[in-house]
């Protein structure tokens, strides 16, 4: 039996694909995260904001942002980690229904953005939109019928009529500093297949379109001044980069040395928050994914040990980290607390520490961001006694 090795040619593939020799150019794609709605609302993933009687619930299939019907109302959901931008470009996308179209002055929008930078889709009472903010202003804003690529009324190169009622996955992808930004929705076409339509491009005309791309995804109800209730159905939320990643991180240690531990209530020892803005000097908000390294405990006792998240601590005073320059951390540290609020925040983490040996826990294997300005807090509590307590808490921060 003689077997022939096929040939196959490459037909039809553009120059941006095709290596030349025919041989096929692919990216690496790498997921930053993937957040599903099927769990609930989480401490640990998701950042509910509202005002005026909006609220943020969840189905198991989906996150309902409703507002109230008075007057300037919202609901907003925010992933609590940030995309981060470590590769050549990088594709985000949120699943997204418009129950009913905004009237009056209400609107929904959804997309990659913290409100200071970034795009994102939106629709109001004159129709669907995609925007850009940038610095805290939003510099362009286009309707649909104005798009440059598919305006998705049925005429255009996809054929599709646009209808957020039926809900779509809308994707952005990015790639460097001067750039296009691209804006897509995957929908069914008429030949029944789901396409991913390409609608609009931003074009940077010389400017950096996103002048920080490490954005949260965010989805948002409001209904202006003139009121009356608005909502949207929010599914998944993911970030991944296209290309090979190349992360670039520094280790944050905080130290508290020789504290009294009591066995009555955990007492917080070494807490961490993100400072409001970073780079020192700016107004950018800190958009520098921040998490948890790993930590050590020494103790003249048994102690048991958490941490926690979104604590709330009497005399604390977060100041700049120690034997640390300002402008190499985007952390500020508190070692003076002398109580915490035992039933506020969430334990992420707990264990045992034995005394008079180095434990604790170097390889972290929970895979949490530091949401928003929310502290984090190292814990302890004798289990007999009291004894003397020293501690090291190391955070990463991935820049």
């Amino acid at each position: 039996m003689v077997f022939i090795e096929p040939i196959y040619n490459l037909g039809g593939i553009t120059p941006t694909s095709n290596a030349m020799i025919d041989k096929l150019q692919t990216a690496e794609v790498s997921s930053r995260f993937n957040f599903v709605p099927n769990y609930g609302i989480s401490a640990l993933r998701d950042m509910v904001t509202t005002m005026g009687g909006g609220s943020v619930s969840n189905s198991g299939e989906n996150f309902l942002l409703q507002s109230a019907a008075t007057a300037n109302s919202l609901a907003q959901l925010t992933t609590t980690e940030r995309g981060q931008f470590l590769s050549v470009a990088f594709d985000c996308g949120i699943n997204v229904q418009v129950p009913a179209v905004p009237v009056g002055t209400q609107k929904v929008e959804w997309g990659y953005t913290d409100g200071v930078n970034g795009v994102y889709f939106g629709q109001d009472s004159t129709g669907v939109y995609v925007a850009l903010v940038q610095n805290g202003v939003e510099t362009q804003k286009v309707y649909q019928q104005n798009w440059n690529v598919d305006t998705m009324d049925g005429t255009s190169q996809s054929r599709v009529t646009l209808n957020t009622f039926t809900g779509y996955l809308y994707q952005i992808r990015y790639g460097y500093s001067y750039g296009q930004v691209e804006l897509r929705i995957v929908a069914v076409n008429p030949q029944n297949f789901q396409q991913p339509i390409t609608i609009h491009r931003f074009n940077p005309l010389g400017d950096i379109l996103i002048s920080d791309p490490n954005q949260n995804i965010k989805a948002l109800a409001n209904n202006g001044a003139a009121g009356g209730s608005v909502s949207l159905n929010v599914g998944g939320r993911y970030f991944n980069n296209l290309g090979t990643v190349t992360e670039t991180s520094r280790i944050t240690t905080e130290i508290r040395t020789n504290t009294l531990i009591t066995n009555a209530v955990f007492s917080p020892t070494v807490s961490f928050r993100r400072k409001q803005f970073f780079p020192d000097g700016t107004t950018r908000p800190n958009s520098v994914n921040l998490s948890i390294e790993s930590f050590d405990i020494l103790g003249s006792a048994d102690f048991a040990w958490e941490l926690r998240v979104r604590s709330q601590l009497t005399g604390a005073s977060f100041l700049s980290v120690s034997s640390t320059p300002s402008s190499e951390t985007a952390f500020l540290s508190d070692v003076t607390a002398t109580d915490m609020d035992q039933a506020a925040g969430v334990r992420i983490l707990a264990g045992i520490s034995l005394a008079g040996k180095t434990d604790g826990l170097s390889n972290f294997n929970v895979n949490y961001a530091l949401p928003g300005n929310e502290i984090l807090t190292l814990a302890v509590k004798s289990l007999s006694g009291t004894g003397n307590g020293s501690v090291a808490l190391r955070m990463r921060e991935l820049w």
